[in-house]
């Protein structure tokens, strides 16, 4: 077992000289689409990018050429990227996600590499240019989000929430194009295979194999989240593409209302409007100026050309927006109270958009002994690997509480690293691990896995193995693992005690290894 040095000590660290044969690597330059097959021996010493903050996700990008990490910072999280091959790695930017209230819980690269997209538990999907770090696009919903996967031919990004539901959105442009109702809790995982099918993990321990087929037909309805606030619905939408909105129904309004504040935030200029209409609330006339030809959203549904007016005594308390008359004469509404939710339709000759959707249907469902917290898949689309854990991965106070005190977590058989069927869902090799198991990364050939967890630690194995290949210690929880496309390097996100004091500097928290193999390592396409 081996300690992660110092970012001082770094530059002298030479624990294991690299054995992967020089023809196997040439290979790899040669064929940008290969990976390569084999045992790995260990993780060669590693490379620190952060050694002061809680890293929620640290990804490599299609190509290993640099890496962005997803970081809670004094005010907010931040998505840094780091250009690699240089000693010591380059942090080419530092772009504010969002405020630090809601986390960030995954990043994912785009199969080019051009875009780097995170989701967190604000409901926001965000696009950022790999090379500036520049936010190129997002997406607002009303479930909180807390895993993505984005289809290999890089035209759609799936989504999963914490209350189960997985969404699939056009990429890059992020329009909602479908969903469905996956789990009963949260989506932890989410994988595509090379053709195409989808896989979802979660929380009621079961992993779901879904077909993925491009229908050609947009879809006019969509349902919303929604609770009772003052007798009337609550739900969300989207105005002009920039901010989410609290939003109900009075068809006694002329026009749909918003709130100046949120008005504003929209990008309208709310001082330069020279038009207005009278509204009739409970405080007698209003005067409101009118915003012409403003845009609303509900998830993949879009409405262009509504006049909005603002009025902040037209709004009801709990809501930010009213849809008026105008709006709800283009759609169908209607409340489902068993499941809180409304659904809008759109009217035919309503001037409704939608993105066409592809269709999502369930294969099959493998009801697993665990939580699972993680999934990845393989190069072939053939093995899934899964983090299982007898506990929820959750940091609540009884898990604070305990590690406060040292002691052990309880003992569970189900707290280990998998590997399953892809096609039937069976268990091919299970590797314990002492403690809740946050993360699994497959390897590409689908015969090696790495984990982290609560343990503090990040482990090697491969199939059928009993103990790790590979053990490195950190110095807090671990978040995510994962093998890069090539297999040639893993990355690693983790948790760090904070350090007041001096340079800030504690424990790794983002860090890349090279994978070490022995010399029979081969390249394959």
């Amino acid at each position: 077992m081996s300690r992660l040095l110092p970012l001082a000590l770094l530059a002298v660290a030479c624990r294991t000289v690299p054995v992967t044969p020089t023809s196997a690597l040439e290979a790899l330059a040669a064929h940008p689409l290969s990976h390569l097959v084999g045992t790995p021996v260990e993780l060669a010493s590693p490379v620190v990018l952060n050694a002061e903050d809680f890293v929620y996700d640290a990804r490599l990008s299609a190509d290993a050429k640099s890496m962005a990490v997803a970081r809670l910072g004094m005010k907010g999280y931040f998505l840094s990227l780091f250009t690699l091959g240089t000693t010591p790695p380059t942090r080419r930017a530092d772009t504010l996600i969002n405020g630090y209230e809601l986390d960030v819980e995954m990043v994912e690269p785009s199969p080019d590499g051009s875009v780097f997209a995170t989701v967190g538990r604000d409901g926001a999907v965000r696009v950022f240019d790999a090379t500036t770090g520049l936010a190129r696009a997002a997406w607002l919903t009303d479930e909180p989000l807390v895993s993505l996967a984005i289809h290999p031919s890089g035209q759609w990004l799936v989504t999963g929430s914490a209350h189960g539901l997985i969404t699939v959105l056009s990429f890059p442009g992020l329009n909602q194009v479908a969903e469905a109702r996956g789990h009963s809790d949260e989506v932890r995982g989410l994988a595509f295979a090379p053709d195409g099918r989808l896989f979802s993990a979660g929380w009621d321990k079961h992993v779901t194999r879904w077909s993925f087929i491009e229908s050609g037909q947009p879809v006019l309805s969509t349902r919303l989240h929604a609770e009772k606030k003052s007798g009337q619905p609550v739900f969300r939408a989207v105005l002009n593409g920039k901010v989410s909105v609290s939003t109900t129904i009075d068809a006694r309004l002329p026009m749909p209302v918003v709130q100046a504040a949120l008005a504003q935030a929209a990008g309208i200029e709310v001082s330069a409007l020279t038009e207005s209409a009278t509204l009739t609330t409970a405080f007698g006339q209003q005067l409101a100026k009118v915003a012409k030809g403003q845009r609303f959203s509900f998830k993949g549904l879009t409405f262009d050309s509504v006049d909005v007016a603002i009025c902040d005594a037209c709004v009801p308390v709990g809501a930010q927006a009213v849809l008026g008359a105008s709006l709800l004469e283009r759609f169908d509404f209607a409340s489902d109270e068993s499941t809180h939710e409304v659904m809008i339709t759109a009217k035919p000759g309503s001037a409704a958009t939608s993105a066409v959707a592809p269709e999502l249907k369930a294969e099959a469902v493998f009801t697993l002994e665990a939580y699972v917290n993680d999934l990845t898949i393989d190069a072939a689309g053939k093995t899934l690997g899964v983090a299982l854990s007898g506990d929820k991965a959750l940091r609540n106070r009884e898990v604070y509480e305990r590690e406060k005190r040292k002691e052990p977590a309880p003992f569970s058989e189900w707290d280990c690293g998998a590997l399953l069927d892809a096609e039937t869902g069976s268990l091919l090799s299970k590797h314990p691990v002492t403690g809740v198991v946050a993360t699994a990364g497959i390897s590409p050939d689908g015969q090696s896995l790495l984990t982290g967890g609560w343990n503090k630690e990040v482990s090697l194995w491969t199939r059928g193995s009993p103990t790790a290949l590979s053990t490195e210690r950190f110095g807090w929880a671990v978040r995510r693992v994962r093998f890069s496309r090539d297999a040639r390097w893993a990355s690693v996100a983790a948790w760090t005690p904070q350090n007041p004091l001096g340079s800030h500097q504690s424990d790794p928290s983002a860090v890349f290894y090279e994978v070490v193999y022995g010399p029979n390592a081969v390249v394959a396409p």
